[in-house]
């Protein structure tokens, strides 16, 4: 987000209202779409505080990214994880996205491993569910689908078992090479959420098809997809505050559908 204000020339100091809204709308659509808590939200502390406050105990599911933003190799944006979760409420889930992958450098992929392991030993000790993003670096010059199994069963090897994966839209053998890796190393596993790397809702809608028939795939977290450019807008001043709300209702809405649509029993 602060990108996207750097982009338009707005202050930082417009982003915690513009979260606000953007939870309104979001509200908006579960409420229409009927989800009865099934929704939730990634919001941060630095500029998601009165987000957070205001959803917690409403029954959302909450994520909250512990990684400094853009992070490569991996590193925490305030410090100690133990000390981070001693204040946190119980229903907060711990996101940590690392971008990975087994062509890095051994020094990269080590260093990222040990801290992944120390938030997976923290999330473990606090009672806190784990979720582990996982993104191939931009600038990799294989990009490759193959390797999203094959990270999955790397960090499981570890001992690290996240209570949910996020990752990229996959093609069903990918899917269901994944689901392997799971039933095998951590059937308690919650599930796996799709990413959405700011795609268009039609990348989205084709990704959401694709994992149709995998019942580990619970869910999307798609925000930017959501609301990335009715951020930019409302930050240039393009659209007020009830427009940028109607905007994000209407795109959150139409992404329920598509998922439903593939998805109709749940």
């Amino acid at each position: 987000m602060v990108d996207i204000a750097n982009e338009v020339g707005a202050s930082e100091s417009a982003i915690p209202p513009l979260k606000m809204l953007l939870l309104e709308g979001a509200r908006q659509a579960a409420l229409e779409a009927g989800l009865q808590n099934n929704s939730g939200i990634l919001a941060d502390t630095t500029f998601g505080q009165q987000a957070l406050n205001d959803v917690t105990g409403q029954g959302w599911w909450i994520g909250r990214p512990v990684e400094m933003p853009g992070s490569y190799p991996l590193k925490l944006e305030h410090g100690d994880i133990g000390s981070q979760l001693v204040s946190w409420p119980q229903e907060h889930v711990v996101k940590c996205l690392v971008f990975y992958h087994p062509l890095d450098a051994e020094s990269v992929r080590l260093e990222q491993e040990a801290l992944i392991d120390e938030v997976y030993r923290a999330c473990c000790q606090s009672g806190h569910d784990l979720l582990l993003e996982v993104i191939l670096p931009r600038d990799a010059a294989d990009q490759n689908e193959q390797y999203y199994p094959q990270i999955v069963e790397r960090f499981y090897q570890l001992g690290i078992l996240p209570d949910w994966w996020k990752l990229p839209p996959l093609s069903p053998d990918r899917w269901r090479e994944i689901s392997q890796h799971i039933e095998h190393y951590d059937p308690e596993c919650r599930g796996i959420l799709i990413l959405g790397l700011d795609a268009p809702e039609s990348e989205l809608k084709s990704g959401f098809a694709a994992a149709a028939d995998m019942p580990w795939v619970k869910g999307f977290a798609v925000g930017r997809t959501i609301f990335g450019e009715p951020s930019r807008q409302w930050l240039g001043g393009q659209l007020n505050d009830e427009q940028l709300i109607a905007t994000v209702k209407q795109k959150y809405r139409m992404l329920i559908d598509y998922w439903r649509e593939y998805r109709p029993a749940r």
